[in-house]
């Protein structure tokens, strides 16, 4: 190779950039119009969350006015009762003249089902409607508050007796002290509140009681009135709260943005859904184009920076690259090459130089920092104690030792009894006080030895204890029982008013051929036995896996 051949590649090394990096990314850019089509993209999308927004406000607006109008409903049958009660008609001369006076005072009324007197025993005593004279109406809460209580009642949600169909039960006591009016209003509210949402947005509405049990519906299924959906994502949102909007798959498993509110005077929640697919169609349609437009020019700048990119930008970054592997398979001798780096690329040049000269003091500290993440991978971070791998791993460990040695060993399985209910009744921000408080006492009573104090799952706690017998095992449980019962946690949901824990205790001696499961289920029929014997109990199961030998608490 000539000198000059040599002498012409040097000064092509050391001959500056024409352009920066930046100055090439600026170059490709300008060849492409992403950025108006994501400017349009973020316009669409804010319009498809201006259009949900809208179907929240709407599906809102109509359901209180559907329960504003039950309201008016229930106020003039209110009004009307007070009329019935005052004209006495239960005492007309006749049973036919009392019938003919319900009559008259319903049949002008289209959604009153019914009218009827019914005396203090609970027999309807005449009605508008024949076939309800004699029915017993005494079991039905209402009857017996308005009757007792001498004042207006409205029934939740129910099925007429008479016309077996979902209706509201009205009752106002009579003047005479002695006898109730009754009426039945019907639920056809909910279709005419139906028609007045536009059918191309797929609308919904129904009610479901208390209970979750569906009492009407519109448009209307097949052998769906009545049926339970208290399990339903949507109806559990729904009796959780008096009123709020949500998105959800309906009653039909079709997505929906719902609004429900809380019937007045009842523990009914009226539901009104928008289908969600039907509410977007326009806006979703637009953004599909928006996207496939930037798709297209996207392939297209990619087809630029494939061509015209490589040299300018990507080979300098493979040359670094490459430089980092070497430091990623601990060549640390390893350094940037000396050559004309482009502006934005030096500085980098110039970090990676730095980082070999740091890396072997940073392997120390990362050695160290993966010491502390091992160490908190075995805590619970609730209760601040040994997790289930950590227990695992210990156990194991142990068994093996007691097994070399010829030790006993004790494991003590703890559950938190009827805490589920603790939950449902204090919510989960007091329930996860509660574990903790009682992972402070199961820790203290571990002390600081051998022994092993985990949170073996949910509200289940589970305590190690290396070298001892059975009898000191039953020992520590009645000293963690008592613990927590001398802690009294209210607990209004327990027989005992109070947070208690069941207790099954295994000890046994530990072999070779055998596996430390073995301990676990024993630990697990004590536990089982002591909740069978009605929780806040110490019970000990044998290491021969026979029936529950010990009990206490």
């Amino acid at each position: 190779m000539s000198l000059d051949h040599i002498a012409a590649r040097k000064a092509a090394r050391q001959r500056k950039p024409i352009l920066s990096i930046r100055g090439r990314l600026i170059l490709l850019a300008l060849l492409a119009v992403v950025p108006l089509m994501l400017d349009r993209v973020r316009l669409l999308e804010a319009s498809r969350t201006e259009r949900i927004e809208l179907a929240h406000t709407e599906a809102a607006a109509i359901a209180r006015r559907g329960a504003e109008a039950q309201l008016e409903t229930i106020t003039t049958v209110r009004a009307l009762l007070q009329v019935i009660s005052r004209a006495d008609p239960a005492g007309v001369a006749s049973a036919d003249d009392c019938n003919n006076s319900m009559a008259g005072f319903a049949s002008d009324i289209p959604w009153l089902n019914g009218v009827s007197v019914v005396g203090a025993n609970g027999r309807v005593l005449c009605s508008n409607t024949p076939t309800a004279v004699g029915l017993d109406i005494s079991d039905r809460a209402y009857f017996q508050e308005a009757l007792h209580g001498r004042q207006f009642v409205l029934s939740n949600y129910v099925v007429d007796r008479v016309r077996q169909t979902p209706a509201i039960l009205a009752a106002y006591p009579g003047k005479d002290g002695k006898s109730v009016v009754i009426a039945s209003v019907d639920l056809d509210w909910i279709s005419r509140l139906a028609t007045n949402i536009a059918k191309n947005l797929g609308p919904s509405v129904f009610v479901v009681d208390s209970k979750g049990n569906l009492l009407a519906e519109q448009p209307v299924r097949p052998v769906a009135a009545g049926k339970s959906y208290a399990d339903h994502p949507l109806v559990r949102a729904m009796l959780a709260r008096d009123e709020a909007t949500v998105t959800l798959p309906g009653l039909d498993d079709v997505r929906r943005i719902y609004a429900f509110v809380r019937i007045p005077w009842t523990d009914a929640r009226l539901a009104v859904g928008l289908e969600e697919s039907r509410v977007l169609a326009r806006v979703e349609r637009e953004i599909g184009i928006a996207y496939a437009q930037l798709a297209l020019f996207g392939v297209l700048v990619l087809l630029v920076a494939w061509f015209g990119g490589e040299r300018l930008i990507v080979q300098p970054i493979r040359g670094l690259a490459r430089m980092a592997q070497r430091f990623g398979r601990g060549d640390l001798d390893v350094r940037a090459p000396q050559e004309a780096w482009a502006t934005e690329f030096a500085p980098l040049a110039n970090a990676l130089n730095e980082m070999a000269r740091k890396l072997a003091a940073r392997e120390q500290e990362l050695r160290s920092a993966n010491e502390h993440l091992a160490a908190l991978a075995s805590l619970d971070s609730l209760s601040g104690l040994a997790n289930r791998r950590a227990l695992d791993a210990r156990l194991s460990a142990e068994w093996q030792r007691a097994a070399k040695v010829r030790q006993p060993i004790a494991l003590l399985m703890i559950d938190v009894d009827h805490f589920k209910l603790f939950n449902d009744h204090y919510g989960h921000v007091e329930g996860d006080e509660t574990l903790r408080r009682i992972g402070t006492v199961l820790a203290e009573i571990a002390g600081s030895g051998t022994d092993l104090a985990a949170r073996y799952g949910g509200e289940e706690f589970a305590l190690l204890l290396p070298g001892a017998d059975l009898e000191r095992a039953i020992e520590v449980a009645e000293r963690l029982r008592e613990a927590v019962n001398r802690m009294a946690i209210a607990h209004a949901d327990a027989p005992e008013l109070q947070v208690t824990v069941s207790i099954g205790v295994a000890a046994m001696m530990a072999h070779p051929v055998e596996q430390a499961a073995r301990l676990i289920e024993a630990a697990d029929a004590g536990l089982y036995a002591a909740k069978r014997r009605g929780r806040n109990a110490v019970v000990a199961h044998a290491a021969t896996g026979t029936t529950p030998e010990a009990a206490a608490g």
